[in-house]
């Protein structure tokens, strides 16, 4: 258990060891447990060669996942140097930018403002590379403006619930939308526990669940476990 002057926060994701030692200097106490598993997924064939039929298509990242994904299949696609390249979340771009792809990102790390750069492009022809448990906010705006659109799923996302005592602490930090729905299938909180999400997209889904949403504007753990810090010790 933690001295009784630690904060005890569940994260509900891996961390690595870098985090660990940032949050032992914060005075943290950290459990952290693991509430979705990602299954990354090969391109086939036949959607190599969908998307190489289209050429015209410029790209949408909405996850470092299917980064990992497309770099694998690399030299298979063609015009590649053509294309102008979407992602949402610092991680996403640096993954791109590692296999040599910049991407232009929007001012907020979300769909609704990667929509609003969309808006501004007069491409009309794009393609998602996606999980399956993907938001319909891309997909909806490309059906409403009518433009050419495929999805292609590179990666699963499985939720999954380990067994912890939630009285134990005193916030829970959340990553993704899935974490959220995958955590609150099975376990509820104290109203006064708060709830610390990465972006937008975590935070509004958090809400309903909780009233108590603290959100990070920067997405990455090291900014939410300063918020945790900060937050819990004010």
């Amino acid at each position: 258990m933690p001295k009784a002057d630690n904060k005890h926060i569940l994260f509900t994701r891996s961390l690595n060891s870098e985090h660990l030692k940032y949050a032992a200097e914060l005075n943290l106490s950290i459990t952290a447990k693991a509430f979705i598993q990602i299954d990354i997924l090969s391109l086939s064939e036949a959607k190599i060669e969908l998307i190489n039929s289209k050429p015209e298509s410029n790209w949408i990242f909405t996850s470092q996942n299917a980064v990992k994904v497309i770099s694998k299949s690399l030299s298979s696609f063609q015009s590649l140097k053509e294309k102008k390249v979407f992602a949402v979340g610092d991680r996403t771009a640096e993954e791109l930018l590692k296999i040599g792809i910049k991407a232009f990102l929007p001012e907020q790390h979300n769909s609704e403002s990667l929509i609003e750069l969309l808006e501004k492009q007069t491409v009309s022809s794009y393609i998602h590379f996606s999980g399956n448990l993907r938001q319909n906010i891309i997909s909806d705006f490309m059906s409403e403006k009518e433009l050419d659109f495929e999805e292609i799923e590179c990666y699963q996302t499985k939720l999954h619930q380990p067994n912890i005592n939630v009285d134990d602490f005193d916030a829970i930090c959340f990553c993704s939308p899935s974490a959220v729905t995958s955590f609150f299938s099975k376990y509820r909180i104290k109203d006064t526990v708060p709830c610390i999400a990465i972006g937008s997209t975590t935070a509004v889904k958090l809400l309903d669940f909780s009233e108590h949403v603290v959100m990070s504007e920067r997405t990455d753990v090291f900014s939410l476990l300063e918020i945790c810090h900060n937050y819990l010790n004010s």
